[in-house]
């Protein structure tokens, strides 16, 4: 992480491992040390307990108590961008403590898990507390040495939006890197009348068809690159007639389409869910060098392309054919 100016405190942050090279080593034998610096964020006034405590075969990294009323203090931190492995770790630790207080303190909140935080507040029952602290080390002068500071991000009902909406996680980031000309050029084309959007994480990327706002184009890279078509109508009968009907054309489907290299299939009608998929893959993933990235890029702006041209027209005759077809009522 490169020093980032803050321009609201006339501050530079740096790196945390600038001032804790090991987390659990250097920044939770901090934290243990220095908890009167965090709960004067939150409004908490914390006694630390113990370091590590046990909890089956796993350790809570700080168990510590309010000192107002007593209520166990469950605190789990994390040198990095929040994740969901963390987030599982402090409610299972946190219950197993029989904590009433959850912190979690990392250096980035993802949007999704803050608001796991802020849900929690607002589900569970009095009494039983979740926040969200953002720990990071700044500078005040250029010259002078690396100091801790805490941002509240989530409490009992109050979420700092601000903070989780302002930044993408690093491998967001190098995913909205990938996709910024691969959308450009799909701008050009006119490929879609709409935005595009983001569903289930920050690795793929959804263009809407004109033929129908369920019908959606996607272009994704992690593990494997892909593209497809995603069928998702908001009427599951109506999203699986019209999966099932393409299916009956899939050779001919299947043949409009070439690339280099050939794509792998998948057609996967999903009968427990409310969408259906047809997704090509080939090799490829979100590390590789620039030019293989390009080359990931190309192939899915040439596919895209033919597959539009492919299954819109069929897509548009299924929908007509279904609104024509008699209904049971009456």
């Amino acid at each position: 992480m490169t020093e980032i100016k803050d321009v609201d405190q006339g501050t530079q942050r740096v790196p945390v491992r600038s001032l804790w090279p090991h987390e659990a080593y250097d920044f939770t034998r901090w934290l243990a040390e220095n908890l009167d610096l965090l709960g004067g964020e939150i409004g908490l006034s914390l006694e630390w307990v113990n370091t590590e405590e046990p909890v089956g075969p796993f350790f809570l990294d700080i168990l510590a108590k309010e000192a107002a009323t007593g209520r166990s203090v469950a605190i789990e931190n994390q040198l990095k961008w929040t994740n969901t492995h963390h987030l599982g770790q402090l409610l299972t630790y946190a219950t197993g403590c029989e904590a009433r207080v959850a912190i979690w303190v990392a250096t980035e909140f993802q949007h999704e898990h803050a608001e796991a935080l802020y849900r929690l507040n607002e589900w569970t029952v009095s009494g039983i507390d979740f926040y969200g602290v953002r720990v990071e080390t700044v500078r005040r002068t250029a010259d002078s040495q690396p100091e801790p500071r805490f941002r509240k991000v989530v409490w009992p009902g109050g979420w700092n939006k601000d903070i989780t909406l302002r930044s993408d996680p690093p491998r967001g980031m190098e995913h909205k890197a990938f996709f910024r000309p691969l959308i450009a050029e799909l701008e050009k084309r006119r490929f879609s009348d709409q935005p595009p959007f983001k569903r289930w994480g920050h690795q793929s990327r959804f263009f809407r068809s004109p033929v129908n706002q369920g019908i959606s184009y996607i272009a994704a890279l992690d593990r494997t690159a892909r593209v497809g078509l995603h069928i998702e109508t908001g009427d599951k009968d109506l999203t699986k007639f019209v999966f099932d009907a393409l299916v009956n054309d899939q050779q001919h489907l299947e043949a409009r389409t070439v690339a280099d290299p050939a794509p792998r299939w998948d057609w996967r009608r999903h009968d427990r869910w409310n969408y259906s998929s047809i997704l090509l893959f080939r090799d490829g993933k979100i590390d590789d060098s620039p030019g293989k990235l390009e080359e990931s890029r190309q192939w899915m702006l040439q596919l895209l392309h033919q597959l539009r041209c492919a299954f819109d027209p069929p897509i548009e005759k299924i929908l007509c054919q279904h609104q024509s077809q008699p209904t049971n009522d009456g």
